[in-house]
C-alpha cells in the first residue's frame, strides 16, 4: 500500500534543513534574502508560541527579528487550511506576540497572503519558548 502525505506536500531537504514543503523552503530562501539585504535577522525555524493562558501551542515555520520595526516577527507557508489552523490564526490576533505574515502560492511564486497584528500591544517574548 503506497501512503501519501496528508496534505500532498513532499519533505524537501534544501540549505541544510528539511521543509515540510516546497513553499516553506521557498519561504525560507526569501527570508534569508531578507536577511542579506540586511532588514531582518535571527531568522529560527519551528518557534513554539503559545496563545492564551490555557498554553495553546503554535508553532510558525519561522521567527525572525525584522531591524526596520526592532520586534520579533513569525512568518508561515500556508498550502492548505486546516480546521485547527483556522482557529490558531483568529487565536493570534488577540494572543499573538508580534506580527505573524502568512504566505501562499507555490515554488515559484510566494505571496504574501496576509499580515496579522495582534489587537493586545503589552506581549513580549516570554510568550514564546
Amino acid at each position: 500500500m503506497i501512503r501519501f502525505p496528508k496534505y500532498r506536500n513532499k519533505r524537501v531537504s534544501h540549505a541544510g534543513y528539511s521543509f515540510a514543503s516546497k513553499l516553506e523552503a521557498k519561504l525560507f530562501d526569501f527570508l534569508k534574502f531578507r536577511e542579506i539585504e540586511g532588514t531582518i535577522s535571527d531568522i529560527q525555524n519551528q518557534d513554539h508560541v503559545y496563545l492564551t493562558d490555557a498554553r495553546i501551542c503554535y508553532i510558525p515555520d519561522f521567527k525572525f527579528y525584522c531591524k526596520i520595526t526592532n520586534a520579533w516577527a513569525w512568518a508561515e507557508a500556508k498550502g492548505f487550511e486546516t480546521d485547527s489552523w483556522k482557529i490558531k490564526k483568529k487565536l493570534w490576533k488577540y494572543y499573538g506576540p508580534g506580527k505573524l505574515e502568512i504566505y501562499k502560492g507555490s515554488e515559484k511564486r510566494l505571496m504574501l497572503h496576509e499580515e496579522i497584528q495582534p489587537r493586545s500591544s503589552n506581549h513580549d517574548d516570554s510568550a514564546s519558548a
